[in-house]
């Protein structure tokens, strides 16, 4: 059983929080869904579900379909009592896939848990871990219609770099920078 908490916190993965992570994966955690055998080994392998997530030697694929390498990040989970309510991803270096959309640093919210302030507390604090790692100023990007995350990273001091067309997404991709 997760431990009690006060107040939401940002914790490394563990694997007391498999229910509830994996319910976030069946409602909605990211904009494309969890593909069902990644529920599947979820549920049946938690650690095995981890560890794959991390692994470097497995391929990123872009929404136009080609694979590249993985580069590292660390993820983060967003908790509060025995509920997993959201994630972020940390990376401290940036290939040109992320830096067109991904960035630095990329959070979900888990689609019950939405609007409620959880995505602008994860960014909140996320930025100090990147701080921490070195980084002055970090990349986040969202999709040109996420009024939500436009907001979240505006009300952290994201200043819009622009926004472009990404191969394989039908909406433009915003870039804000966050100086720390």
């Amino acid at each position: 059983m997760p431990p009690e908490t006060k107040g939401p916190q940002l914790i490394l993965p563990d694997s007391r929080y498999k229910f509830s992570y994996v319910s976030a994966l069946r409602e909605g955690l990211h904009l494309e869904p969890a593909k069902p055998e990644d529920i599947l080994l979820a549920e049946k392998d938690f650690l095995e579900y981890l560890r794959q997530r991390s692994d470097m030697s497995r391929p990123v694929i872009l929404p136009n379909g080609k694979q590249v390498k993985k580069l590292p990040q660390t993820d983060l989970w967003l908790v509060e009592g025995a509920k997993f309510l959201g994630m972020t991803s940390i990376r401290p270096l940036l290939n040109d896939n992320l830096r067109e959309r991904g960035g630095n640093i990329g959070y979900a919210v888990r689609k019950s848990e939405r609007q409620k302030g959880h995505g602008a507390l994860i960014l909140k604090l996320a930025l100090p871990v990147v701080r921490a790692a070195g980084l002055e100023k970090v990349l986040i990007t969202c999709h040109d219609e996420n009024i939500g995350s436009i907001r979240i990273i505006e009300g952290a001091g994201g200043v819009l770099q622009d926004k472009i067309k990404i191969e394989g997404l039908p909406i433009l991709e915003r870039r804000y920078w966050i100086t720390l």
